[in-house]
């Protein structure tokens, strides 16, 4: 998709969407799409706008950069500036308060608003709008529908700062991923009972589909993914409450890793 995803674009024209008309009508002649924000209502134009980028996700502007990119960083901007501060501070604590869909939106994109302008939270080579695209795609493909279902929940959760609620799925997908890896590479075999044992079996088949080489798992629960499931769970089942930053951590962390993981499935 590019730099933000789907559900990021969709934040910010609902943003859009609170403008006047005519500016909608001059934000979109500056990017030059004026043809794809068209409608009776504020509501349409952001609506079709919004239609033609996910259609054509590839659009440039005459600059030549992305049209898709251009929209949610330009709304991004504007919604800043109209928290008229001259305390960039001050503007970062009102952004979640007054925008909290797109706050979440670019949080999961690995975006925060600080100093008063949109900043990358983490590095862009962690490419987290392609992980997340790339992830529901092999969980498709591989049929992973419960997995799926624990993601896009967490996801869900995640968007309406239900911070506690994303945790608690975050963790039931991974440990779902686990499980129907185990479930495709047994063929039909006979399988420990879901969740560690699962793990430990595929710690130790033949090949292991963890990698001894790589540190991902010694048995004595300090290989990564040890460490890694342990960190989803850092007081057991029930860990409490969690804040934005820890969630949103939890989050990326297990994008990228399940990311891995079906790559190499």
């Amino acid at each position: 998709m590019g730099t933000f995803t789907r559900g990021t674009l969709l934040a910010a024209t609902r943003v859009l969407q609170t403008w006047s008309h005519s500016d909608i009508d001059r934000f979109a002649l500056e990017l030059g799409v004026e043809d794809h924000a068209v409608g009776y209502s504020r509501a349409n134009k952001a609506n079709a706008l919004s239609g033609y980028l996910l259609q054509v996700p590839g659009a440039r502007h005459e600059d030549g950069g992305s049209v898709f990119d251009a929209v949610v960083r330009g709304i991004v901007k504007n919604a800043i500036n109209n928290l008229h501060s001259s305390n960039g501070g001050a503007v970062d604590r009102r952004f979640p308060l007054d925008y909290p869909e797109l706050h979440a939106a670019l949080s999961k994109n690995g975006y925060v608003v600080q100093g008063g302008v949109l900043r990358r939270a983490l590095p862009e080579e962690l490419d987290l709008p392609d992980a997340d695209d790339e992830v529901h795609a092999l969980l498709k493909a591989h049929g992973f529908t419960v997995a799926l279902g624990h993601l896009d929940q967490a996801i869900s959760a995640h968007s309406r700062s239900e911070w506690a609620s994303a945790n608690g799925q975050l963790r039931s997908f991974v440990e779902g991923l686990f499980d129907a890896i185990a479930e495709e590479l047994a063929g039909g075999g006979t399988l420990p009972v879901p969740g560690h044992q699962r793990r430990i079996w595929l710690a130790n088949r033949t090949p292991p589909f963890f990698v001894p080489g790589l540190n991902e798992w010694d048995g004595q629960g300090k290989g990564f993914i040890e460490g890694f499931v342990r960190r989803l769970h850092p007081a057991g089942s029930h860990p409490g409450l969690s804040d934005e930053e820890d969630s949103t951590f939890r989050l990326h962390l297990v994008l990228l890793v399940a990311r891995s993981l079906l790559r190499r499935l």
